[in-house]
């Protein structure tokens, strides 16, 4: 255990003194903060100001149903009807229009297709925006037609029902299905992450060794089991160590932020008692109560279990395949995708699951050792109890997958580990787990 521990203080530490991991631990919230803003900066950009004739031959789009600009879009439209549809096709570019939408005599019974005439294509977006003005329009002149008030038919539309969810066993009557998919959402992508991320880093850490021949020397003091459980478990706290740090972080931004804005905003009395804040405080006290009523310690249990019983797995696999790859590291690709097809797949399934989290599909996925550290944490922020069944099997199974797994890799391991020049196929990797 002595020597274990001599292993995982080495990992951890000659991993966390780099400046690489300081400068990435630092700068990786702003970057994502920076793609963000980026992406919106990107698609504000994309979105130039267009005009676009209208051409109406069926006298349905005049002024005061015509389609309405879009300022989102960046799109405008104009009426136009100075001049014909072939004239407009001869000089709608010296006009500065984007394009012609021509639309045929039709009445509000039979609509007809309508063109939009350009050089370019229009997008997606823009497309799917002018049909839907488009159908509003022709319902707007049937509702007109059939002498309904348009007020009325408004009123319709605006009707929603909502309906209150109540757990059984629960004292509060708060329990949000939209957050709990957001946390299991949250909680599915972290691990999703953390297993690719920090796998990865494991399997080229053992490449590493394995190609400098540094791990010959190793392994004349340590076995290579405890060389395999040390590196995998000092990786796993320097990702823990990473985590934590951007938590600490996170908080502190969101405590100066909240420093920051209390103390430059200085709101009137008057406005601290207006409906727009009344109803904002209301809103935020909701979201408040909803976050409370969702099993919180329950959540942190199963999320921390899973975090490291699910990282050890597949640390252990990523290991295994780092020990068979030779010098050539492209090698590695075949046997990598075996090991990353299932993280894939229950990615996909949590993202199906979180409609119907009691459905067979998540009973099975949150039992399966390779799935359940994904899927189990999304079931528990839905309201499984901790104590049921489904819980009780996900463990158990989990906790004899990841032993099973850490026996496989470490036979792998052991063979792979010490052998060079030769390339490791499937084969080959089913006789080194037969003869140990």
């Amino acid at each position: 255990m002595k020597k274990i521990w001599l292993i995982i203080k080495r990992e951890y530490l000659s991993r966390v003194k780099k400046r690489s991991f300081i400068i990435t631990t630092l700068l990786a919230p702003l970057g994502l903060i920076l793609l963000f803003a980026l992406q919106f900066l990107f698609i504000g950009m994309g979105k130039e100001k267009s005009v676009v004739a209208i051409s109406d031959q069926s006298g349905l789009f005049s002024q005061d149903l015509r389609i309405q600009d879009s300022e989102r879009e960046n799109l405008f439209f104009k009426l136009e009807s100075n001049y014909s549809y072939e004239e407009l096709k001869e000089k709608y570019a010296e006009l500065e229009y984007e394009g012609i939408l021509y639309i045929p005599s039709m009445n509000a019974e039979q609509p007809k297709e309508a063109t939009y005439h350009s050089e370019k294509l229009l997008g997606m977006g823009r497309k799917m925006y002018i049909e839907r003005q488009m159908a509003q329009v022709i319902k707007n002149q049937r509702i007109k037609s059939q002498g309904i008030d348009k007020q009325f038919i408004k009123d319709l539309s605006s009707i929603r029902v909502s309906i209150q969810e109540e757990v059984e066993g629960k004292e509060t009557d708060d329990v949000s299905s939209a957050l709990a998919s957001a946390v299991g959402g949250i909680m599915g992508f972290i691990m999703y992450l953390v297993i690719i991320i920090y796998g990865t880093l494991v399997m080229r850490g053992v490449m590493e060794e394995k190609t400098n021949r540094i791990v010959e020397v190793i392994l004349s003091s340590v076995r290579p089991f405890q060389l395999l459980a040390g590196k995998i478990v000092g990786i796993g706290f320097v990702g823990l160590t990473q985590f934590l740090i951007w938590i600490v972080l996170g908080f502190g931004i969101n405590f100066l932020a909240g420093l920051l804005m209390a103390g430059s905003i200085d709101i009137p009395t008057d406005q601290m008692s207006s409906p727009d804040t009344e109803e904002a405080m209301l809103m935020m006290q909701d979201v408040m109560g909803k976050i409370y009523a969702l099993p919180i310690k329950s959540i942190i249990f199963a999320f921390l279990f899973f975090f490291f019983t699910g990282y050890l797995l597949y640390a252990a696999l990523f290991a295994a395949v780092g020990s068979a790859v030779g010098e050539d590291s492209s090698e590695s690709q075949a046997l990598v995708f075996p090991v990353t097809l299932p993280i894939i797949i229950s990615f996909f399934i949590l993202t199906a699951i979180l409609d119907n989290p009691n459905s067979g599909l998540a009973f099975w996925s949150s039992i399966i050792p390779l799935s359940s550290s994904i899927i189990m944490p999304a079931r528990i922020a839905y309201g499984l109890s901790i104590f049921s069944i489904d819980f009780f099997l996900s463990v158990i199974f989990m906790i004899a997958g990841l032993c099973g797994t850490i026996w496989l890799a470490g036979r792998i391991y052991r063979t792979g580990i010490l052998m060079t020049g030769k390339k490791a196929s499937f084969k080959e990797l089913g006789k080194w787990l037969i003869r140990g």
